[in-house]
């Protein structure tokens, strides 16, 4: 291929599942970098050594606990649940209605 204007001119093929490709373009996707980017870090890592990829950036929301908090007591004013109870189960909620489809 001497003609080839790519940079990366050796292709690989790697066989992985639906539910790890999934989990590959989660981790990428949570890490900022395309999934190749990814595979290429792990690949070409040190045996044992942790592969060179960006850390995962973590969501801040700015309202975060404020929020959570609000929701508790609004719950708690209607519904007799333990406030043990309600954070959790309203945390998984306020995620899934920030998660992108």
């Amino acid at each position: 291929m001497p003609d080839c204007n790519r940079t990366y001119p050796i292709r690989v093929d790697v066989r992985l599942t639906e539910a790890e490709r999934d989990a590959l373009n989660v981790e990428a996707m949570q890490r900022g970098i395309p999934r190749q980017e990814l595979l290429r870090a792990r690949v070409l890592s040190e045996a044992n050594q942790p592969a060179a990829v960006p850390e995962i950036k973590q969501k801040h929301y700015s309202k975060g606990r404020t929020l959570i908090d609000r929701a508790i007591a609004a719950v708690n004013r209607r519904y007799d649940v333990p406030h043990a109870q309600l954070e959790p189960l309203i945390c998984t909620v306020i995620c899934a209605l920030n998660e992108k489809a």
